[in-house]
């Protein structure tokens, strides 16, 4: 064993981290929200190297996230930006199968703030590797963060943070799986230490006991994992009388707010533990929630120890495949892997490779970014690094004379976007018809706005114009440059500090391309360059 710098080993965007242990391999999946594809999966060899093979959610057809707003909540300093869609998913494998449950929160800006509706859902794969899973099997659970466990008997059983946060209780139920039909009635079988947000709860079965693993006090700065056991499935559970199992972070630490994890061990008998948690300094966690990994022990007959998370972990270095020799058996003319869009996009809005060079085509929208209720044409990724850059050039030549003219001469704002939500985003963008670069700051939660323009004259003899953003823990900068004969000045438009875009919320960064007007004529661009991990 040797400590490696992995943390965190999904960067950026990768919340509510599940993970089964499957010949080999581990298999992870996070919550993902209002975008879609959703439910990424992840998987690695080793602890160090991580793949994204696919995303369990990846048609239109298979459920809806249109009704995923974002509910502003809370104030002062307690405001949370409550996204809705697809939350915290489990991941598990029996008998050849993997199977992933979630919840999709439905999100209305009619609804009561703490008042949500939920579609809880079963998807299953015999080919993870292929990215091919099952449509929905949706039940009847008024929960979220569900979880699988299956006893030796062969039975199923779904548990769950049920009832109306923050008293949620933690509730269990036999299942069909094949339909979704109960097979007994729901019944409360802890309610946690605080109970504040018990959520999160993972069962496992160690030495003749039952163990219930859940997560409380909720997202943020009380988040803490406690556990408690039972000779029976349905309990009595009795409380670890050395709770938590791992505690509250240290307000100055690197790695805050860890919590919604699961416990695994690997083959060399070392227990692990993955869990959300962010990268803060000076009050900034610009990257949101991530997927962190952190050892623990656990006795035979005893509860579990889980050591605080920090940025290198203890792993055995062996000789396992790197990812690029990993199979891959995706189906060919699929957009990329890590692409993603928000909530339903529609899909003859978005050409891919349209010309065998990786580029992609974008027939604007109706809608723009700010709103949720129709769909909105954009395109991007996760932001992965806490330093670097992305860019986009909107290509004109691309295009034919005509549909150049008509780009031209149109209503048309199209650019390249920061974006966390409806409420907060930050972009810099061509307005075509007042032939000017906009840079334009939103965040509803903080109360900022910010608007700036610079007229383009030159806009009728470009060839293109590049957008882009460099990006560090500390601060956002955009630029453009406009290319009239060859030249590609860069022309730095806005800096801001990334506390303007901190903020106790679900999700992470996704920077991309966007368009909105009311033509039909298509923009080009050169995709959206940007580092990965």
């Amino acid at each position: 064993m040797q400590r490696v710098l992995v943390n965190p080993v999904i960067p950026g965007f990768a919340p509510d981290p599940s993970l089964v242990y499957v010949d080999g391999t581990c298999f992870l999946v996070n919550s993902s929200f209002h975008v879609f594809p959703g439910l990424p999966v992840y998987a690695s060899k080793n602890l160090r190297e991580w793949k994204q093979i696919g995303n369990a959610i990846n048609r239109p057809g298979q459920l809806k996230l249109q009704q995923s707003y974002t509910k502003i909540v809370g104030e002062g300093e307690d405001i949370v930006c409550a996204q809705g869609g697809l939350y915290a998913p489990t991941i598990r494998y029996n008998k050849g199968t993997f199977y992933i449950v979630c919840t999709n929160c439905v999100h209305t800006s009619s609804q009561p703030p703490t008042k949500n509706e939920v579609q809880n859902f079963i998807l299953s794969t015999t080919e993870i590797w292929a990215d091919e899973w099952s449509d929905p099997v949706f039940y009847d659970f008024f929960a979220i963060d569900t979880s699988l466990f299956w006893d030796d008997d062969g039975r199923v059983y779904v548990i769950g943070a049920a009832d109306q946060s923050p008293e949620t209780k933690i509730r269990q139920f036999e299942i069909d799986l094949a339909t979704g039909n109960r097979l007994s009635k729901d019944r409360i079988i802890w309610e946690g230490v605080t109970r504040v947000y018990p959520e999160g709860p993972h069962m496992y079965k160690k030495d003749g006991w039952y163990y219930l693993l859940i997560a409380e006090g909720g997202c943020f700065a009380d988040h803490h994992t406690i556990m408690a056991r039972s000779r029976s499935i349905w309990g009595p559970y009795e409380v670890n009388p050395a709770n938590p199992v791992l505690g509250k972070t240290d307000p100055s630490g690197y790695i805050q707010y860890t919590g919604h994890g699961e416990l695994f061990q690997e083959p060399s008998g070392q227990w692990y533990f993955v869990c959300l948690g962010v990268r803060k300094i000076n009050g900034r966690f610009i990257m949101g929630r991530e997927s962190v990994l952190t050892t623990a022990t656990w006795p035979h007959g005893g509860f579990p120890v889980i050591d605080k998370a920090q940025l290198d972990v203890p792993l055995a270095l062996g000789g396992q495949a790197a990812c690029s020799e990993w199979p891959s058996r995706r189906r060919v003319g699929r957009p990329e892997v890590g692409f993603v869009h928000i909530r339903d996009p529609v899909e003859g809005s978005y050409d891919y490779d349209y010309d065998g060079t990786g580029d992609i085509a974008l027939t604007p929208g109706k809608s723009d970014l700010s709103q949720y209720e129709e769909p909105v044409t954009f395109v991007g990724r996760r932001q992965r690094h806490l330093d670097g850059s992305a860019s986009a050039i909107l290509r004109f030549g691309a295009a034919t004379a005509a549909q150049d003219k008509a780009i031209k001469g149109s209503r048309l704002k199209t650019g390249l976007c920061y974006y966390k939500d409806e409420h907060r985003f930050v972009r810099i963008y061509l307005n075509v018809e007042s032939e000017e670069i906009v840079f334009q700051l939103i965040n509803k939660a903080k109360s900022i706005e910010r608007n700036v323009a610079r007229k383009v004259e030159a806009l009728g003899d470009a060839t293109g114009v590049t957008f882009g953003v460099d990006y560090t823990e500390l601060d956002l900068g955009f630029w453009f440059s406009v290319n009239v004969g060859g030249n590609l000045g860069k022309q730095e438009m806005a800096k801001i500090d990334t506390l303007d875009m901190t903020g106790h919320d679900f999700c992470g960064p996704i920077i991309g391309i966007f368009a909105v007007g009311d033509e039909d004529t298509k923009v080009y661009y050169s995709g959206v360059h940007m580092e990965g991990f």
